[in-house]
């Protein structure tokens, strides 16, 4: 008869801790939407990156204003490097 009392209290505890929690704990929070990808990123210059944070390549304008594109070596020295001719057009 002391199982069946045991058994009974455990399974009411049970279903009463279960029904308690379920109003005296917060709300789960679910994550956020993931936010779609820009169409459209504006900056003056880019600077690529290896894993330790030195700079391998940049895209973006010299002094004149001119565009230019540099890519390094890991001495930091210039391997390759464009700059771009600009044209201009005249209005007739």
């Amino acid at each position: 008869m002391n199982r069946k009392i045991n058994f009974t209290l455990a399974l009411a505890t049970g279903l009463l801790g279960g029904v308690l929690s379920r109003y005296l704990i917060p709300t789960p929070v679910f994550a956020q939407a993931q936010a779609p990808a820009p169409r459209e990123i504006r900056a003056q210059s880019f600077v690529l990156v290896n894993k330790q944070g030195a700079p391998l390549g940049l895209m973006g304008f010299d002094s004149d204003g001119v565009p230019v594109i540099t890519l390094l070596d890991e001495n930091r020295r210039t391997i390759w490097s464009s700059k771009a001719t600009l044209l201009l057009q005249s209005s007739k």
